[in-house]
């Protein structure tokens, strides 16, 4: 059974110090380079994604490298969190992610589909 924060075949996207991340840690532009390699870990975290939002360009190639290797990722079910700093604000039916006093709308990375888990500490997105 997967551990909270852990689902398989997910994008778990969890707040930094609430559940336990992976020891495979890679920041934003290494995963995106797993990405096009298609080879990303079993179970990997990846830091950096409140940070990468400050340079939309990345924050367009992470977008657009996930949504391309979509089908890939669900075959593999590899195990994959984005562990963030800051929080999850709601903002209709989606949710934006409040990084140095700065609003990100986490649905132009992880798609429309972002759905709470246990007390909001925690997202999960289909690849």
């Amino acid at each position: 059974m997967a551990g909270p924060g852990q689902i398989p075949g997910r994008y778990n996207i969890i707040l930094e110090g609430k559940y336990e991340g992976f020891d495979h840690q890679m920041p934003v532009e290494e995963f995106i380079q797993r990405l096009k390699e298609d080879n990303v870990p079993n179970k990997v975290s990846v830091v950096g994604l409140g940070q990468a939002f400050t340079d939309g360009d990345l924050i367009d190639e992470l977008a657009h490298e996930m949504d391309r290797r979509a089908n890939d990722l669900e075959y593999q079910t590899p195990t994959v969190q984005f562990v963030v700093e800051g929080s999850f604000h709601r903002s209709g039916k989606t949710y934006d992610l409040r990084h140095d006093n700065n609003l990100y709308p986490l649905q132009d990375v992880f798609g429309p589909q972002l759905e709470r888990k246990e007390d909001g500490d925690w997202l999960v997105a289909p690849f």
